[in-house]
């Protein structure tokens, strides 16, 4: 082993302070919650970004799909023919035909910018986030209705998807109905940028439409936004006849989105061009990376500092024991021995700092957003405004491989803080030592 039983003997033996030595202890136990509270806010940040990153990007994909063949200007002709080549790429689930295109809606007095998305009523069924909500599982259903729950936790009618279809109906979010006031059969007016001639002059398209459900996708950002309405009415209302700005493409789990990517490209040629999640969203999940990073070196300061008070420690142990070491030594103790015994003492003080902090840290990560409840609900306080944040629920996701990381981190870094204190015992004189006696 590489410390033999009477270096871990002494060594445990020292961090066992006499009376006289309390504030030694009381240095070294501050140096172990320093490292404690460090290791585990570490975990607990970096299991936050994780959670973020990976659930936004899971519902991203599953309303949009991870591929996208966006059409030119004037749109895309998707055919019959064009969806089955598409569909029968290796790797791809299913493509469904959309339009989308920004407008005004207005309701009453009141008026907002919307993202109408033009969708056939099966394929906005099938779409599994849009839909659970109104008619999904009901395990599924009642998730859903709970991240979008009103402050007053009033009964909400969500409506049915058994008229999305006719006339012209439309589905539009949670956040989106409490913003303009509206509910389920109510009407509200969709104002587009196209023009259209009148007798009266140049015109935007407008029309009415009703509202048959109200979805709730658990991201702020569509269900505050977004408005689904069936293909044919959002195509007229956009004048674009029978074409589509888009196909939306979903990607089995086993599948490469690199590959699938190249094999779609083929597939499409000049008529349109193929894009993943990630070029639709460099801009946010660069951010979002930048943040992680940041947050990292942060904390791995704090961690940093925390460990290299074992220093100051270490160092006025050494100095009250310079009998024992000079005693040590005349008995036969090498040098190398006196450095492993409070290179001991260090990673101790380090390793029992590190493991709770990592048991610190795996509980909050795994009970963070119960935590956020229950201290919102006791405090009366916003800690995660889905409004900035765009997701109902705190996130969180363990990385083994970043809490093994962190952990090793902690460790080398309470090694390299008892290197110096070690290394000036080992060279302790014994005479010297004895002498000051």
């Amino acid at each position: 082993m590489a410390f033999a039983a009477v270096e871990r003997l002494i060594a445990f033996r020292y961090l066992r302070a006499r009376r006289e030595e309390g504030f030694i202890s009381v240095i070294a136990g501050f140096s172990l919650i320093g490292i404690t509270l460090g290791v585990g806010t570490l975990i607990v940040v970096m299991s936050v970004m994780n959670g973020f990153r990976v659930e936004m990007l899971r519902q991203m994909s599953s309303i949009s799909g991870q591929l996208g063949v966006q059409g030119g200007q004037n749109g895309l002709d998707a055919t019959a023919d064009l969806l089955a080549r598409v569909r029968a790429v290796p790797g791809v689930v299913t493509a469904t035909p959309a339009v989308e295109g920004q407008l005004m809606a207005v309701a009453g007095d009141r008026v907002r910018g919307v993202v109408l998305r033009g969708m056939q009523p099966d394929d906005f069924r099938a779409r599994a986030p849009l839909a659970a909500a109104i008619e999904g599982p009901s395990e599924a259903r009642e998730r859903y209705r709970a991240l979008c729950r009103g402050g007053d936790d009033k009964p909400i009618d969500w409506g049915s998807l058994k008229g999305f279809g006719n006339d012209f109906s439309v589905v539009i979010g949670r956040r989106l109905a409490d913003l303009l006031g509206l509910k389920v059969g109510d009407s509200l007016q969709l104002v587009s940028p196209v023009s259209i001639a009148t007798p009266f002059g140049v015109m935007p398209r407008s029309a009415a439409a009703r509202v048959a459900a109200i979805f709730c996708a658990g991201m702020y950002d569509y269900d505050a936004n977004f408005v689904y309405a069936p293909l044919v009415d959002a195509q007229r209302l956009l004048d674009l006849g029978g074409k589509v700005t888009g196909i939306e493409v979903f990607v089995g789990n086993d599948a490469s989105i690199g590959a699938t990517r190249r094999l779609l490209a083929q597939v499409i040629g000049t008529q349109g061009w193929v894009f993943d999640w990630q070029q639709a969203n460099v801009g946010f999940f660069s951010a979002i990376q930048a943040q992680t990073n940041v947050m990292f070196l942060v904390l791995t300061m704090i961690v940093l500092v925390a460990a290299f008070n074992i220093v100051s420690s270490l160092v006025m142990l050494v100095r009250t024991k310079t009998a024992d070491i000079a005693i040590l030594r005349t008995m036969g103790a090498s040098r190398g021995a006196i450095l492993r015994v409070f290179l001991l003492d260090g990673l101790a003080i380090g390793g029992v700092g590190t493991i709770l902090g990592v048991v610190l840290g795996l509980a909050f990560a795994r009970n963070i957003e119960a935590l956020r409840q229950w201290l919102q609900s006791t405090f009366d306080i916003v800690l995660f405004d889905e409004t900035l944040y765009l997701l109902a629920e705190l996130p969180s996701r363990i990385e083994w491989t970043e809490v093994a990381v962190i952990a090793g981190m902690a460790l080398v870094f309470a090694l390299l803080a008892s290197l110096y204190p070690a290394a000036r015992a080992a060279r302790l004189d014994p005479v010297e030592g004895l002498r000051r006696e």
